[in-house]
Formats: structure tokens, C-alpha cells, sequence
């Protein structure tokens, strides 16, 4: 789409955010990145966070110094959730405590 306008969100601390560009949310300290930035009909300037799918006023958000988390979530049927569940009930049940030593003052 040729002559579309590429919008640039100004942060909290007056540094121009891009998509793309690692922010944090203050309010909250999540961080994430950019993946939309679009401006309202009050010309209000919102981004897209891909952690949380959620806009984000542009005065809410400044870059961060640290990067983002790059891994996507797991996304795991109901079939290998319960597999999963029950492979660790199962390693839960064949610990000893017996064998885990103890601290106390015991004779």
C-alpha cells in the first residue's frame, strides 16, 4: 500500500517508539514488543502489545532497556495437558521424603 503514513508513538519520556521497538508498560512493568501503532479520530496515538494483545496509550509506555521474552506461549491440546498432569503426579508420587534428609533436633 504505497503513501500509507508510518505513525511514530512519542513515550512517556519523549523517546520515539516504532513497531518493533521492546517498551514497558509503567503501570504495570510488563514488557514486551510493539507490534501495531495506530492513531484514534482524537488523534490519541495507541500501540499494540504483543504479551498482552492489548493498545496502550503512547504517554503510558516507554522503551526498555532490558529485551522482551522472543518465546511464543505453548499452546497445548486438552489431550497432552493431562498427559502432562499426569506424568508429573506420577514423578510426585515415587519421591521419598523419607530419603530427604532432615534438620531438626530429632535423636
Amino acid at each position: 500500500m504505497a503513501g500509507a503514513e508510518v505513525i511514530t508513538a512519542v513515550g512517556r519520556n519523549k523517546k520515539p517508539i516504532k513497531a518493533g521497538d521492546a517498551v514497558k508498560y509503567v503501570n504495570s512493568d510488563t514488557v514486551s514488543r510493539v507490534t501495531e501503532i495506530k492513531k484514534d479520530e482524537q488523534g490519541n496515538v495507541w500501540a499494540l502489545l504483543k504479551s498482552t494483545e492489548l493498545w496502550y496509550r503512547e504517554e503510558t509506555l516507554e522503551l526498555a532497556e532490558i529485551k522482551a521474552k522472543e518465546t511464543e506461549e505453548e499452546v497445548l491440546t486438552a489431550e497432552e495437558l493431562e498427559e502432562r498432569f499426569r506424568k508429573n503426579r506420577e514423578t510426585m508420587q515415587t519421591f521419598d521424603l523419607g530419603k530427604a534428609g532432615g534438620g531438626g533436633a530429632g535423636g
